[in-house]
């Protein structure tokens, strides 16, 4: 009898051991192929993401103004990446900020048409993570005229229009002053002179104010020679180039090309940069027939 009661006993003992073993090994089972299943479904969806994500870098969508920068985009740049198998897409805009707005929120992938203060003052005040990846060919401000062929045949007495907006008359009158036509109050903050400041006008130059958004046309109307934003005069069909005396950018004056910050390390933005640097983009800017030939060129240029 005591025999069979611990045989029962083990028996018993066997079984629970069994059934436990069976549960433990059927739990890691389970969850081995739940964790499977996951990790599959994680690693397809992961690859049809990456998928999607080269398939629509392929397709750039280009955020423009209309002006300079949007025509050295359709004249040199896209075709370019059109040759890489890229197709293109322009956004037009008409405000400055709404294009940066379009870039951060992903709804275009590139802009061309701001210098990097602008962009910086931008970004801190909207917390943009926007990088610059490209300076190029840029459009200064410039002397003009139809009367007078070169510097030394400004006449005393000449008159000389001037945007009327206090911004771009600061910048009018250290363009006369760079090129040693009157000179300023060095006691002046550069970037606020007026008319007030000229310390020196030894030719007795007349200056009249204007709109400086107005075309060349009506801008120079009733003058002798104006100084005009170089994007102004090239919407007027001027070639920079005949200017009397172009304005010398300062440092972060130049246009630049601008991605998000996050997309820098993918092959577009290579692409783009590879393209801007390239003998072929050099050559299309300095061709003498190119609308660009006139525009103040970024340092590579030199190299």
């Amino acid at each position: 009898m005591g025999g069979n009661r611990r045989g029962r006993r083990k028996g018993t003992q066997c079984k629970i051991i069994t059934i436990l073993l069976i549960i433990i090994i059927t739990s890691v089972l389970v969850t081995g192929c739940r964790d499977t299943s996951s990790d599959i479904k994680s690693i397809i969806a992961d690859e049809q993401q990456k998928s999607e994500e080269v398939e629509e870098r392929k397709h750039i969508r280009i955020g423009i103004l209309v002006g300079p920068y949007a025509d050295m985009i359709s004249q040199i740049i896209a075709p370019a990446l059109i040759s890489k198998g890229y197709t293109i897409e322009t956004i037009i805009f008409t405000e400055w900020d709404a294009t940066n707005m379009a870039l951060t929120d992903g709804n275009i992938d590139l802009n061309l048409f701001q210098h990097s203060h602008f962009l910086n003052n931008f970004k801190s005040g909207h917390d943009a993570e926007l990088s610059a990846v490209a300076e190029v060919p840029t459009a200064s401000m410039v002397l003009l005229s139809e009367r007078f062929e070169t510097l030394g045949d400004i006449e005393p007495g000449s008159s000389i229009a001037l945007p009327s907006d206090a911004t771009n008359l600061a910048r009018a009158l250290r363009i006369l002053r760079e090129a040693d036509i009157i000179s300023l109050d060095n006691n002046t903050d550069i970037s606020r002179v007026t008319l007030d400041d000229i310390d020196d006008n030894p030719k007795e130059l007349e200056f009249n104010l204007v709109d400086g958004f107005e075309f060349y046309s009506e801008q120079i109307a009733g003058s002798d020679a104006v100084v005009i934003s170089g994007g102004r005069a090239y919407a007027s069909g001027i070639n920079l180039s005949d200017a009397l005396y172009s304005e010398v950018l300062r440092e972060g004056y130049m246009i630049v090309a601008v991605v998000r910050t996050e997309d820098l390390a993918r092959q577009y933005v290579s692409d783009i940069m590879d393209i801007i640097h390239s003998d072929e983009f050099r050559q299309a800017i300095e061709d003498e027939d190119s609308p660009f030939s006139g525009f103040q060129r970024p340092n590579y240029f030199y190299r």
